[in-house]
Protein backbone atom coordinates (compact mmCIF):
# COMPACT_ATOMS: atom_id res chain seq x y z
CA UNK A 1 0.00 0.00 0.00
CA UNK A 2 1.46 3.76 -0.36
CA UNK A 3 0.63 6.11 2.24
CA UNK A 4 -2.83 3.79 2.80
CA UNK A 5 -4.19 4.41 0.24
CA UNK A 6 -3.16 1.56 -2.30
CA UNK A 7 -1.36 1.85 -5.61
CA UNK A 8 -4.85 2.48 -7.76
CA UNK A 9 -5.95 6.06 -9.11
CA UNK A 10 -8.18 8.48 -8.34
CA UNK A 11 -11.41 7.19 -10.94
CA UNK A 12 -13.50 6.06 -8.36
CA UNK A 13 -13.55 8.92 -5.95
CA UNK A 14 -14.24 11.06 -9.50
CA UNK A 15 -16.86 8.86 -9.92
CA UNK A 16 -18.60 9.13 -6.88
CA UNK A 17 -18.02 12.60 -6.85
CA UNK A 18 -19.69 13.20 -10.31
CA UNK A 19 -22.33 10.83 -9.19
CA UNK A 20 -23.42 13.93 -6.62
CA UNK A 21 -23.30 16.55 -9.25
CA UNK A 22 -25.63 14.13 -11.59
CA UNK A 23 -28.14 13.25 -9.17
CA UNK A 24 -30.39 15.67 -9.70
CA UNK A 25 -30.51 16.46 -13.05
CA UNK A 26 -30.18 12.48 -14.45
CA UNK A 27 -33.45 11.79 -12.08
CA UNK A 28 -35.15 14.51 -13.43
CA UNK A 29 -34.39 13.30 -16.67
CA UNK A 30 -36.17 10.24 -15.61
CA UNK A 31 -38.89 11.98 -13.51
CA UNK A 32 -39.72 13.98 -16.99
CA UNK A 33 -39.77 11.50 -19.76
CA UNK A 34 -39.89 7.81 -18.17
CA UNK A 35 -41.55 7.60 -15.10
CA UNK A 36 -42.49 9.47 -11.90
CA UNK A 37 -40.27 9.85 -9.19
CA UNK A 38 -40.65 10.33 -4.99
CA UNK A 39 -38.84 11.58 -2.24
CA UNK A 40 -38.24 7.64 -1.26
CA UNK A 41 -36.15 7.27 -4.71
CA UNK A 42 -34.15 10.07 -4.22
CA UNK A 43 -33.09 9.35 -0.87
CA UNK A 44 -32.43 5.56 -1.63
CA UNK A 45 -30.14 6.87 -4.78
CA UNK A 46 -28.38 9.33 -2.35
CA UNK A 47 -27.79 6.68 0.05
CA UNK A 48 -26.32 4.49 -2.72
CA UNK A 49 -23.81 7.33 -3.63
CA UNK A 50 -22.64 7.67 0.46
CA UNK A 51 -22.01 4.14 1.14
CA UNK A 52 -20.50 3.89 -2.47
CA UNK A 53 -18.41 6.78 -0.86
CA UNK A 54 -18.20 4.77 2.58
CA UNK A 55 -16.82 1.60 0.41
CA UNK A 56 -13.63 3.41 -1.47
CA UNK A 57 -13.00 5.13 2.25
CA UNK A 58 -12.97 1.36 3.32
CA UNK A 59 -10.49 0.07 0.62
CA UNK A 60 -8.47 2.94 0.30
CA UNK A 61 -7.68 3.24 4.48
CA UNK A 62 -6.64 7.24 4.34
CA UNK A 63 -4.83 8.30 7.07
CA UNK A 64 -6.85 10.84 9.03
CA UNK A 65 -5.21 12.92 12.06
CA UNK A 66 -6.23 11.69 15.88
CA UNK A 67 -7.54 15.80 16.24
CA UNK A 68 -9.90 14.93 13.48
CA UNK A 69 -11.62 11.25 14.76
CA UNK A 70 -11.58 12.90 18.08
CA UNK A 71 -13.70 15.55 16.96
CA UNK A 72 -15.82 13.26 15.15
CA UNK A 73 -16.25 11.53 18.46
CA UNK A 74 -17.22 14.39 20.33
CA UNK A 75 -19.68 15.39 18.20
CA UNK A 76 -21.73 11.95 18.45
CA UNK A 77 -21.33 12.38 21.97
CA UNK A 78 -22.91 15.66 21.92
CA UNK A 79 -25.72 14.57 19.87
CA UNK A 80 -25.90 11.21 22.19
CA UNK A 81 -25.81 14.27 25.32
CA UNK A 82 -28.99 15.79 23.51
CA UNK A 83 -31.00 12.98 23.28
CA UNK A 84 -30.07 12.32 26.45
CA UNK A 85 -31.82 15.76 28.00
CA UNK A 86 -34.53 15.95 25.63
CA UNK A 87 -35.93 12.55 24.28
CA UNK A 88 -35.37 13.23 21.01
CA UNK A 89 -33.32 11.72 18.41
CA UNK A 90 -33.09 12.94 14.81
CA UNK A 91 -31.29 10.90 12.45
CA UNK A 92 -31.60 12.88 8.93
CA UNK A 93 -29.34 15.59 11.32
CA UNK A 94 -27.07 12.51 11.71
CA UNK A 95 -26.87 12.11 8.07
CA UNK A 96 -26.95 15.93 7.18
CA UNK A 97 -23.82 16.36 9.54
CA UNK A 98 -21.72 13.57 8.65
CA UNK A 99 -21.58 14.77 5.04
CA UNK A 100 -19.14 16.99 5.32
CA UNK A 101 -16.62 15.20 7.39
CA UNK A 102 -17.40 11.75 4.62
CA UNK A 103 -16.32 13.60 1.80
CA UNK A 104 -13.32 15.14 3.90
CA UNK A 105 -12.12 11.30 4.80
CA UNK A 106 -12.98 10.80 0.71
CA UNK A 107 -10.58 13.14 -0.26
CA UNK A 108 -8.08 12.09 1.71
CA UNK A 109 -8.22 8.80 0.18
CA UNK A 110 -7.09 10.36 -3.07
CA UNK A 111 -3.51 10.36 -4.23
CA UNK A 112 -4.04 14.15 -5.61
CA UNK A 113 -5.91 17.36 -6.22
CA UNK A 114 -6.80 17.49 -10.24
CA UNK A 115 -7.72 20.62 -10.97
CA UNK A 116 -8.55 19.68 -14.54
CA UNK A 117 -11.48 17.71 -13.13
CA UNK A 118 -12.83 20.62 -11.08
CA UNK A 119 -12.59 22.94 -14.29
CA UNK A 120 -14.54 20.03 -16.12
CA UNK A 121 -17.36 20.68 -13.66
CA UNK A 122 -17.12 24.10 -13.89
CA UNK A 123 -17.41 24.29 -17.44
CA UNK A 124 -20.37 21.78 -17.54
CA UNK A 125 -22.65 24.14 -14.96
CA UNK A 126 -21.57 27.23 -16.73
CA UNK A 127 -22.70 26.68 -19.91
CA UNK A 128 -25.60 25.03 -18.94
CA UNK A 129 -26.65 27.89 -16.41
CA UNK A 130 -26.14 30.48 -19.66
CA UNK A 131 -28.21 27.53 -21.73
CA UNK A 132 -30.82 27.70 -19.12
CA UNK A 133 -31.05 31.62 -18.87
CA UNK A 134 -31.24 31.70 -23.02
CA UNK A 135 -33.02 29.24 -23.67
CA UNK A 136 -35.43 28.80 -20.75
CA UNK A 137 -37.56 26.56 -22.45
CA UNK A 138 -35.17 24.30 -23.89
CA UNK A 139 -33.88 23.85 -20.24
CA UNK A 140 -36.86 23.57 -18.32
CA UNK A 141 -38.83 21.32 -21.51
CA UNK A 142 -35.81 18.78 -20.59
CA UNK A 143 -35.10 18.94 -17.03
CA UNK A 144 -38.34 20.03 -15.53
CA UNK A 145 -37.08 21.09 -12.26
CA UNK A 146 -40.85 22.25 -11.38
CA UNK A 147 -42.39 18.52 -11.53
CA UNK A 148 -39.22 16.98 -10.30
CA UNK A 149 -38.98 19.21 -7.23
CA UNK A 150 -42.65 18.82 -6.87
CA UNK A 151 -43.07 14.99 -6.62
CA UNK A 152 -39.84 14.66 -4.60
CA UNK A 153 -39.70 17.92 -2.10
CA UNK A 154 -42.32 17.59 0.27
CA UNK A 155 -41.79 21.29 1.16
CA UNK A 156 -42.28 22.61 -2.78
CA UNK A 157 -45.35 20.23 -2.68
CA UNK A 158 -46.48 22.33 0.30
CA UNK A 159 -46.35 25.63 -1.09
CA UNK A 160 -47.47 24.72 -4.30
CA UNK A 161 -50.99 25.19 -5.49
CA UNK A 162 -52.71 21.83 -6.55
CA UNK A 163 -52.23 21.81 -10.08
CA UNK A 164 -53.63 18.33 -11.77
CA UNK A 165 -51.50 19.19 -15.18
CA UNK A 166 -48.28 19.41 -13.23
CA UNK A 167 -47.40 15.95 -15.21
CA UNK A 168 -48.10 17.59 -18.47
CA UNK A 169 -46.27 21.18 -17.48
CA UNK A 170 -43.00 22.36 -17.55
CA UNK A 171 -41.30 24.98 -15.74
CA UNK A 172 -38.06 25.98 -13.51
CA UNK A 173 -37.93 25.38 -10.11
CA UNK A 174 -39.70 27.18 -7.40
CA UNK A 175 -37.22 29.03 -5.89
CA UNK A 176 -35.41 30.35 -8.66
CA UNK A 177 -37.95 33.51 -8.61
CA UNK A 178 -36.92 35.22 -5.63
CA UNK A 179 -39.54 37.64 -4.71
CA UNK A 180 -38.16 40.46 -3.79
CA UNK A 181 -37.00 40.44 -7.47
CA UNK A 182 -33.59 39.32 -9.03
CA UNK A 183 -30.53 41.36 -7.55
CA UNK A 184 -28.76 40.97 -10.39
CA UNK A 185 -31.60 41.96 -13.56
CA UNK A 186 -31.79 38.23 -14.99
CA UNK A 187 -35.60 36.67 -15.36
CA UNK A 188 -34.70 34.21 -12.80
CA UNK A 189 -32.03 32.80 -10.75
CA UNK A 190 -30.04 29.69 -12.74
CA UNK A 191 -29.96 26.57 -11.21
CA UNK A 192 -27.98 24.51 -13.99
CA UNK A 193 -27.15 21.02 -13.47
CA UNK A 194 -27.72 21.51 -9.53
CA UNK A 195 -31.56 22.64 -10.59
CA UNK A 196 -31.74 24.71 -8.19
CA UNK A 197 -29.64 28.16 -7.87
CA UNK A 198 -28.30 28.02 -3.79
CA UNK A 199 -26.03 25.05 -4.43
CA UNK A 200 -24.95 26.72 -8.04
CA UNK A 201 -23.64 29.56 -6.07
CA UNK A 202 -21.88 27.64 -3.00
CA UNK A 203 -20.28 25.83 -5.62
CA UNK A 204 -18.76 28.77 -7.11
CA UNK A 205 -17.03 29.81 -3.80
CA UNK A 206 -15.95 26.25 -3.30
CA UNK A 207 -14.49 26.41 -6.84
CA UNK A 208 -12.81 29.40 -6.28
CA UNK A 209 -11.60 28.45 -2.88
CA UNK A 210 -9.86 25.48 -4.43
CA UNK A 211 -8.22 27.54 -7.32
CA UNK A 212 -7.04 30.48 -5.30
CA UNK A 213 -4.99 27.87 -3.48
CA UNK A 214 -3.63 25.25 -5.74
CA UNK A 215 0.00 25.78 -6.33
CA UNK A 216 0.03 24.37 -9.67
CA UNK A 217 -1.97 27.11 -10.94
CA UNK A 218 -0.90 30.19 -12.62
CA UNK A 219 -2.03 33.48 -11.75
CA UNK A 220 -3.50 33.78 -15.00
CA UNK A 221 -5.46 30.44 -14.93
CA UNK A 222 -6.59 31.43 -11.20
CA UNK A 223 -7.77 34.38 -12.32
CA UNK A 224 -9.65 33.04 -15.60
CA UNK A 225 -10.83 30.12 -13.27
CA UNK A 226 -11.89 32.80 -10.23
CA UNK A 227 -13.76 34.53 -12.69
CA UNK A 228 -15.79 31.48 -13.78
CA UNK A 229 -16.71 30.78 -10.14
CA UNK A 230 -18.18 34.51 -9.61
CA UNK A 231 -19.74 34.29 -13.12
CA UNK A 232 -21.41 31.23 -11.71
CA UNK A 233 -22.31 33.30 -8.41
CA UNK A 234 -23.82 36.10 -10.41
CA UNK A 235 -25.95 33.87 -12.65
CA UNK A 236 -27.29 32.04 -9.60
CA UNK A 237 -28.19 35.55 -8.14
CA UNK A 238 -26.45 34.62 -4.57
CA UNK A 239 -25.40 37.47 -3.32
CA UNK A 240 -23.50 35.67 -0.21
CA UNK A 241 -21.64 33.46 -2.74
CA UNK A 242 -20.33 36.79 -4.80
CA UNK A 243 -19.40 38.50 -1.73
CA UNK A 244 -17.38 35.14 -0.34
CA UNK A 245 -15.75 35.12 -3.43
CA UNK A 246 -14.58 38.44 -3.71
CA UNK A 247 -13.35 38.21 -0.09
CA UNK A 248 -11.45 34.41 -0.59
CA UNK A 249 -9.60 36.21 -3.47
CA UNK A 250 -8.60 39.40 -1.47
CA UNK A 251 -8.14 37.69 1.64
CA UNK A 252 -6.02 34.68 0.07
CA UNK A 253 -2.47 35.49 1.09
CA UNK A 254 -4.33 36.62 5.23
CA UNK A 255 -5.84 32.88 5.63
CA UNK A 256 -2.44 31.49 5.33
CA UNK A 257 -1.45 32.96 8.25
CA UNK A 258 -4.47 31.93 10.37
CA UNK A 259 -3.21 29.67 13.80
CA UNK A 260 -4.94 26.59 14.60
CA UNK A 261 -6.16 27.81 18.34
CA UNK A 262 -7.50 30.91 16.72
CA UNK A 263 -9.86 29.19 15.09
CA UNK A 264 -12.02 27.80 17.87
CA UNK A 265 -13.28 31.34 18.38
CA UNK A 266 -14.70 31.67 15.04
CA UNK A 267 -18.05 29.89 15.53
CA UNK A 268 -18.96 31.67 18.47
CA UNK A 269 -17.94 35.09 17.41
CA UNK A 270 -19.66 34.90 14.15
CA UNK A 271 -22.71 33.84 16.49
CA UNK A 272 -22.14 36.74 18.51
CA UNK A 273 -22.05 38.61 15.56
CA UNK A 274 -24.96 37.59 14.34
CA UNK A 275 -26.66 38.31 17.79
CA UNK A 276 -25.40 41.87 17.64
CA UNK A 277 -26.23 42.67 14.24
CA UNK A 278 -29.85 41.61 14.39
CA UNK A 279 -31.07 44.06 16.96
CA UNK A 280 -28.26 47.03 15.50
CA UNK A 281 -30.10 46.49 11.39
CA UNK A 282 -33.68 46.59 12.24
CA UNK A 283 -34.58 49.83 12.15
CA UNK A 284 -32.83 49.35 8.19
CA UNK A 285 -34.87 48.93 5.14
CA UNK A 286 -34.10 45.24 3.85
CA UNK A 287 -35.10 41.34 4.57
CA UNK A 288 -31.34 41.41 6.38
CA UNK A 289 -32.78 41.89 10.10
CA UNK A 290 -36.16 39.17 8.85
CA UNK A 291 -32.87 36.68 7.84
CA UNK A 292 -31.04 37.37 11.03
CA UNK A 293 -33.87 37.11 12.80
CA UNK A 294 -34.48 33.00 12.18
CA UNK A 295 -31.16 32.36 13.52
CA UNK A 296 -31.69 34.62 16.92
CA UNK A 297 -35.03 34.99 17.65
CA UNK A 298 -35.30 31.01 18.75
CA UNK A 299 -32.20 30.96 20.66
CA UNK A 300 -33.94 34.31 22.90
CA UNK A 301 -36.95 32.25 23.45
CA UNK A 302 -34.81 28.71 24.36
CA UNK A 303 -33.89 28.00 27.93
CA UNK A 304 -30.13 28.01 28.64
CA UNK A 305 -30.00 24.48 28.88
CA UNK A 306 -31.35 23.39 25.42
CA UNK A 307 -28.82 26.29 24.01
CA UNK A 308 -26.44 24.11 25.55
CA UNK A 309 -27.39 20.68 25.38
CA UNK A 310 -29.97 20.65 22.43
CA UNK A 311 -33.56 21.32 22.05
CA UNK A 312 -34.01 24.74 20.20
CA UNK A 313 -37.04 25.29 18.46
CA UNK A 314 -35.53 23.87 14.78
CA UNK A 315 -39.07 24.46 13.10
CA UNK A 316 -37.61 26.56 10.74
CA UNK A 317 -34.04 25.19 9.89
CA UNK A 318 -34.32 25.45 6.18
CA UNK A 319 -33.52 29.43 7.08
CA UNK A 320 -30.74 28.90 9.79
CA UNK A 321 -27.98 26.46 9.64
CA UNK A 322 -26.56 27.68 13.02
CA UNK A 323 -30.09 26.85 14.80
CA UNK A 324 -30.31 23.31 12.88
CA UNK A 325 -26.57 22.60 14.56
CA UNK A 326 -27.63 23.62 17.99
CA UNK A 327 -30.97 22.36 18.35
CA UNK A 328 -29.80 18.81 17.12
CA UNK A 329 -26.18 19.02 19.36
CA UNK A 330 -26.21 21.57 21.61
CA UNK A 331 -23.66 25.10 21.59
CA UNK A 332 -20.30 22.41 22.14
CA UNK A 333 -21.38 20.93 18.74
CA UNK A 334 -21.91 23.72 17.42
CA UNK A 335 -18.60 24.89 17.88
CA UNK A 336 -17.23 22.01 17.07
CA UNK A 337 -19.03 21.28 13.49
CA UNK A 338 -17.78 23.95 11.41
CA UNK A 339 -14.40 22.95 12.60
CA UNK A 340 -14.20 19.46 11.89
CA UNK A 341 -16.68 19.91 8.28
CA UNK A 342 -14.08 22.62 6.95
CA UNK A 343 -11.09 20.15 6.91
CA UNK A 344 -8.95 22.73 9.42
CA UNK A 345 -8.52 19.48 11.91
CA UNK A 346 -7.52 16.80 8.54
CA UNK A 347 -3.89 17.53 9.03
CA UNK A 348 -1.70 18.11 12.07
CA UNK A 349 0.51 20.63 11.01
CA UNK A 350 -1.48 23.82 10.86
CA UNK A 351 -4.54 24.67 8.77
CA UNK A 352 -3.98 25.23 5.24
CA UNK A 353 -5.45 27.95 3.52
CA UNK A 354 -7.83 26.21 1.61
CA UNK A 355 -9.47 25.10 4.70
CA UNK A 356 -9.44 28.44 6.79
CA UNK A 357 -11.41 29.87 3.72
CA UNK A 358 -13.77 27.11 3.64
CA UNK A 359 -14.44 27.37 7.51
CA UNK A 360 -15.24 31.09 6.92
CA UNK A 361 -17.91 30.33 4.18
CA UNK A 362 -19.84 27.43 6.26
CA UNK A 363 -19.82 30.29 8.63
CA UNK A 364 -21.53 32.45 7.02
CA UNK A 365 -23.54 30.22 4.84
CA UNK A 366 -24.97 28.16 7.93
CA UNK A 367 -26.41 31.78 8.95
CA UNK A 368 -28.56 31.39 5.92
CA UNK A 369 -29.52 27.71 6.01
CA UNK A 370 -28.34 23.90 6.08
CA UNK A 371 -27.26 23.98 1.99
CA UNK A 372 -23.67 23.78 3.46
CA UNK A 373 -24.33 20.08 3.86
CA UNK A 374 -26.11 19.24 0.76
CA UNK A 375 -24.11 16.06 -1.10
CA UNK A 376 -23.75 18.10 -3.89
CA UNK A 377 -21.24 20.52 -2.79
CA UNK A 378 -19.95 18.24 -0.01
CA UNK A 379 -18.89 16.24 -2.00
CA UNK A 380 -16.18 18.47 -4.22
CA UNK A 381 -15.70 20.81 -0.67
CA UNK A 382 -13.92 17.78 0.73
CA UNK A 383 -12.10 16.50 -2.60
CA UNK A 384 -10.79 19.64 -3.11
CA UNK A 385 -9.88 20.37 0.70
CA UNK A 386 -8.60 17.28 1.85
CA UNK A 387 -5.98 16.98 -1.16
CA UNK A 388 -4.73 20.51 -0.79
CA UNK A 389 -3.96 19.75 2.70
CA UNK A 390 -1.66 16.98 2.02
CA UNK A 391 0.20 19.78 -1.19
CA UNK A 392 0.24 22.01 2.60
CA UNK A 393 2.72 19.89 4.51
CA UNK A 394 6.11 20.61 4.31
CA UNK A 395 7.72 17.87 1.95
CA UNK A 396 9.71 15.09 4.09
CA UNK A 397 6.80 15.69 7.18
CA UNK A 398 5.65 12.63 8.25
CA UNK A 399 1.56 12.78 9.63
CA UNK A 400 2.59 12.04 13.01
CA UNK A 401 -0.43 12.01 14.37
CA UNK A 402 -2.36 10.49 10.80
CA UNK A 403 -4.44 7.08 11.78
CA UNK A 404 -4.94 4.74 8.72
CA UNK A 405 -9.26 4.64 8.99
CA UNK A 406 -9.28 1.24 8.83
CA UNK A 407 -5.89 -0.01 10.69
CA UNK A 408 -2.83 -0.80 9.24
CA UNK A 409 -2.24 -2.48 6.22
Amino acid sequence: MENGRGPQGDGAIYAVIAACVLENPVLAVVNNFLFTLNAGVVALVQLVITLAAVAVIVVRRPPLSRTFLIAGCLLLCCVLLKFVVTGTFNPRFVYDAAMLPLFLALGASARRFSPRFLTVILALLLVTAVVELVFPDVYAGFFNPRKYFYFTRDWVAAVTAPDSAISDSSDIYLGATRYTGSFFGFAHRAGSLFLEPLSLGYFGIIAAILFLHTPSLSARDKTILVLGCLALAVLSDTRVAVFLILAAAALRKVVGKAQARWLFAVPYGVLLMVVVLYFAVQAMPGDLGLRLGVTTEPLLRASPLNILFGGVDDTKVADSGIIYLIANMGLIGFCLYPLLASGVLVGDEEPSPAAVSILFYLMVALVFGYAPMSIKTASLLGYGVATLAQLHRPAGAGATGATPLSGPA
